[in-house]
């Protein structure tokens, strides 16, 4: 197990003292949060397929449409995406 030691603004630390015993916890959503965040802006951009977005995210395909959808991004229907989803 690794020890980071994080130097966080008052406002900050003060949020997150509720979680202070759930901090892994909180770290895994931030990440994943993170992860499909980033993975929509390569979508929005035409760069990545949803397929590769959700694989990027490393989150189900559903999970990556209905966030890209959440967010006023419809992803086009293509073949890899059909294929995944009979998969």
């Amino acid at each position: 197990m690794s020890r980071i030691t994080l130097v966080l603004p008052d406002d900050l630390s003060t949020e997150i003292e509720p979680y202070r015993d759930r901090l892994d916890e909180l770290l895994r959503l931030g990440l994943r949060e993170l992860r499909k965040a980033e993975s929509l802006v390569l979508l929005r951009a035409g760069a990545v397929s949803i397929g590769k977005a959700a694989r990027l995210a490393g989150v189900p395909l559903r999970e990556m449409i209905q966030y890209a959808l959440a967010h006023g991004v419809r992803p086009p229907i293509d073949e890899e995406m059909i294929r995944e989803e009979l998969a």
